[in-house]
């Protein structure tokens, strides 16, 4: 199959990533005929940075050619909410609707590509995103489901690793609970800091470690203003305990940092599908996470503690209506005093979800799922017209 990626090379951003591990997959295939053309960055701070992948996969994807004039994609894979179609094979534009709802200038992209819709179709990485674009009236045969993945090569379980990391962040003795990513409203942050204000009040060796992306998001902002919010007694309970990282790290330094915790802990409002959950598991360690949203499609009893939520429908801060998912602040107090009191429990877990995310969740394993997606569309496409 001749297949294009349009998307972002060499940047840490969640769409550059996916589009990176479906590359490196799709590389390894003997059965692709793979090209990658660069789109533009949305900001002009954004810059590429190497090292963020194994060195063999990031030569790899710089090898990559761009689409040439002789070069027909039979299938188009788009990091981008652009639903125009291209002169050959049927375009997959990538989304997270993590709202449940689509945003006001992607409805009116839709809208005025709705003569060219058989030709264009959705992928989103779980059934909680795919309902932005159901409720907006798309047929389902043109919305695709497909999860992330893991690269076990780098997310794996390693007692040595671990215990080089925890010594050098100096988390010999303590209990950690650790979340990543852009510290944004989504995520959460506000209420995982007020839980862990609480949790401190009563285990005095807790510890919370943050990672944001200081280079692309302004996450130490969103921490700093959530501490501050608390109140005093809140705040002396938990900022020394409060461990900040917003520096770019590679995929093996995050692998080891993921390492490190014992517990994982996110507790969003709304996401797409919430990637460093399942990279925490893979690692070993336990999850905390929201119940009812995306990553229900993807944890499971065995490995996951899930905070009860209820569906909440709210005006974003872009000003379109969406549903968000509200935890509860008493229930997620509850679990992470719970995993620190049984923390053999919490090991077990762990080891569980290593397992479950190493059956069902590679990167191989899900780009297989993509590349039958691909090719039903591809033969439906090739069908001849039929005449009314």
């Amino acid at each position: 199959m001749k297949l294009l990626v349009q998307g972002w090379r060499f940047i840490h951003h969640s769409y550059a990533l996916v589009a990176q591990a479906h590359s490196v997959c799709l590389l390894r295939r003997g059965d692709v005929e793979l090209r990658f053309q660069d789109l533009p960055f949305l900001t002009p701070e954004w810059q590429p940075s190497r090292g963020i992948l194994d060195a063999d996969d990031e030569r790899a994807l710089a090898e990559l050619r761009g689409p040439d004039g002789s070069f027909a994609p039979e299938a188009t894979l788009r990091f981008a909410r652009d639903f125009t179609p291209l002169p050959s094979g049927r375009v997959f534009v990538f989304d997270t609707p993590e709202y449940r709802a689509l945003r006001p200038g992607v409805m009116r992209k839709l809208r005025a590509g709705a003569e060219a819709a058989d030709r264009v179709h959705m992928l989103v990485p779980s059934r909680w995103a795919a309902e932005g674009y159901l409720r907006f009236g798309i047929a389902p045969e043109r919305v695709h489901v497909v999860p992330h993945g893991v690269d076990l090569r780098v997310l794996h379980p390693d007692s040595e690793r671990r215990t080089e990391a925890r010594r050098r962040f100096g988390f010999d003795e303590a209990f950690v609970f650790m979340s990543v990513g852009a510290m944004t409203d989504n995520k959460g942050i506000d209420l995982l800091l007020r839980a862990f204000a609480q949790v401190a009040h009563t285990h005095a060796d807790v510890r919370l470690v943050l990672k944001g992306a200081d280079d692309l998001y302004a996450s130490r902002s969103s921490v700093q203003r959530g501490l501050e919010a608390r109140s005093t007694a809140d705040r002396e309970a938990a900022a020394s305990r409060i461990v900040y990282l917003g520096d770019r790290r590679s995929a093996r330094d995050m692998a080891d940092l993921l390492r490190a915790a014992d517990v994982y802990v996110s507790p969003y409002l709304a996401e797409g599908f919430n990637l460093p959950v399942l990279e925490a598991a893979a690692c070993g360690v336990p999850v905390i996470c929201t119940a009812g949203g995306a990553t229900d499609d993807f944890t499971a009893p065995s490995y996951a503690w899930r905070i009860r939520s209820r569906i909440e429908v709210v005006r974003t801060d872009v000003g379109f209506i969406g549903e968000l998912l509200q935890p509860d602040l008493g229930h997620l107090v509850e679990l992470m005093g719970q995993a620190a009191r049984e923390r053999d429990m919490a090991r077990r877990m762990g080891v569980a979800g290593a397992e479950h995310v190493a059956q069902s969740f590679t990167w191989d394993r899900v780009t297989e799922r993509l590349m039958s997606a691909l090719r039903v569309q591809a033969a439906i496409a090739e069908r001849p017209a039929v005449e009314s």
